[in-house]
């Protein structure tokens, strides 16, 4: 699980601190990368509201999300409720 950059003219991805290897100028987007990522503790999941259940799911499903989740993904990693590959 990381974050990269994405260019808005040209869709390039990137590394975060690099710049668009097509030479535009930013401001970039982030995105959050997620692969091959798990629940393993439903009880402690569904203490969560359902919106961030919902939003959570989404990322996984999709293997990407905006990049303001990526604190979450980290704090639910640690804590055993996900496992990401």
């Amino acid at each position: 699980m990381y974050v990269i950059s994405k260019c808005p003219q040209c869709g390039a991805e990137f590394k975060l601190g690099k710049s668009c290897p097509q030479g535009h100028g930013g401001p970039y987007t982030y995105e959050l990368v997620v692969s091959d990522c798990e629940i393993r503790d439903f009880d402690r999941f569904a203490l969560l509201t359902h919106s961030v259940q919902s939003e959570i799911i989404s990322v996984i499903e999709r293997g990407r999300g905006p990049s303001f989740l990526y604190s979450i993904f980290v704090k639910l990693r640690d804590a055993g409720v996900l496992v990401c590959g």
